[in-house]
């Protein structure tokens, strides 16, 4: 069975961009963007929803000429994995590892989460001179 993994830099409080829907504000710097890739090193297929998707899409035609050995190592990590995004409104995938799902089976996830409480266990944490924090989590069994 594949291993599911949640990974986001948000604020404390879940937020990934600013009112205008920038990122700039947590733009990770050297050390954290090399960590974040090693994390999804491993991730295969993205799932997103449709603006989370908008946000992270600029990977997909960035610039890379004088980008840091970070910066062009998350590019080739998500140009590679295929992406699924859930949406009624995106046209047509902006590329061919892109699939589009119009419809999420909710009735199937409410069955999954009834009575889905996870018991949380910490098993890593970083400190980062940038301020940043990386926790990492497993579900107890």
């Amino acid at each position: 069975m594949a291993r599911l993994t949640y990974s986001a830099i948000c604020s404390l409080d879940g937020y990934t961009v600013d009112e205008h829907g920038d990122f700039g504000w947590c733009a990770p710097d050297e050390e954290v963007h090399a960590a974040v890739n090693d994390v999804e090193r491993p991730i295969g297929t993205y799932l997103y929803g449709r603006r989370m998707y908008d946000v992270l899409r600029v990977w997909e035609t960035l610039d890379l000429t004088d980008a840091s050995p970070a910066t062009r190592d998350f590019a080739e990590l998500w140009r590679a994995a295929d992406k699924v995004v859930f949406s009624r409104t995106l046209e047509e995938p902006t590329t061919s590892r892109t699939r589009i799902e119009r419809e999420l089976d909710l009735d199937a996830v409410r069955g999954l989460a009834d009575g889905a409480r996870l018991d949380l266990e910490l098993v890593d944490q970083r400190r980062f001179d940038s301020g940043f924090v990386q926790l990492g989590y497993r579900a107890r069994r």
